[in-house]
């Protein structure tokens, strides 16, 4: 488990420079834009421990992200940080998991080693989480007024699964992704639908997920916005996810961008409540 963890790590890391590489190239190769980012984001909740228990889970988020857009293409990747302090049994993203399955058998074995006893107790875990990369083509545009895109996504199980880090698990997804704007209001939406793989600590089901979200944008270029977004819940993972989110997004200069946003949870697998500030250079 740990060589196959090292291998989908070492393979995460070089599929991650590469993009990064490879949207500098063509940027310069090409007209376009690249983009590198990275933030701080913050996130905390019980995810549904039981009413007397105050064991919540706090979740630092370091994401690196490269971005690359020409024409009908974007492409994407993210690599992210993470430290978890918490009972040990929630991976970011994905909500609770009671057990690791023990190899050769089918005992369940707590997260992070501990004793079923002590999954109340808090314990601290850093690491890299699982890599993500991302195209989208968009195959309807109506002068930049409207427009329609097919996402494909590919999960990597770079993070330690035994740890809280990731699924252990290389998962699929595809989402279908529209907008609308009238004037300097924007109105889009998003439905997609994940495939998972297997996992060693826990059976994933297949979930779709939905968001919907609105936005304004001043004289300044400042971006002013909403979103909701939800995803199904799986039998026994991953937890429902329902979260609304209030974001700002600032232009610094022609190419430097800030966002800050807050986030409220309304399900097992969201955190009560998050937030974060997150920056990206443009080439």
């Amino acid at each position: 488990m740990l060589k196959k963890r090292w291998i989908a790590t070492v393979a995460a890391l070089l599929i991650f420079a590469a993009s990064r590489f490879a949207v500098v190239q063509l940027a310069m190769a090409a007209e376009g834009e690249v983009s590198l980012g990275s933030g701080v984001n913050y996130s905390s909740g019980t995810y549904g421990s039981n009413a007397g228990s105050s064991a919540s889970t706090h979740i630092l988020t370091i994401p690196f992200t490269a971005r690359y857009e020409r024409e009908a293409w974007t492409l994407r990747a993210t690599l992210p940080y993470l430290r978890i302090t918490g009972p040990g049994n929630v991976i970011p993203g994905f909500g609770p998991i009671g057990t690791v399955s023990a190899v050769g058998n089918s005992v369940g074995l707590p997260l992070l080693g501990g004793s079923s006893a002590s999954q109340t107790s808090s314990k601290t875990v850093s690491g890299l989480g699982d890599a993500t990369v991302a195209a989208t083509y968009t195959f309807y545009a109506a002068e930049k007024t409207a427009g329609v895109g097919l996402t494909g996504r590919l999960k990597f199980a770079t993070g330690d699964e035994t740890q809280a880090l990731g699924t252990g698990s290389t998962d699929k997804g595809l989402q279908l992704e529209g907008f609308r704007r009238f004037e300097r209001n924007t109105l889009f939406g998003v439905v997609g639908y994940t495939f998972f793989g297997d996992s060693p600590i826990a059976e994933f089901h297949n979930v779709a997920n939905f968001g919907l979200g609105a936005s304004h944008r001043t004289d300044t270029d400042d971006v002013f916005g909403v979103t909701f977004d939800a995803r199904q819940a799986g039998s026994p993972a991953p937890a429902a996810l329902r979260e609304l989110s209030g974001f700002w997004t600032h232009p610094l200069d022609r190419n430097w961008r800030v966002q800050l946003y807050a986030l409220k949870g309304f399900a097992t697998g969201s955190p009560d409540w998050g937030a974060g500030l997150n920056a990206a250079y443009a080439f």
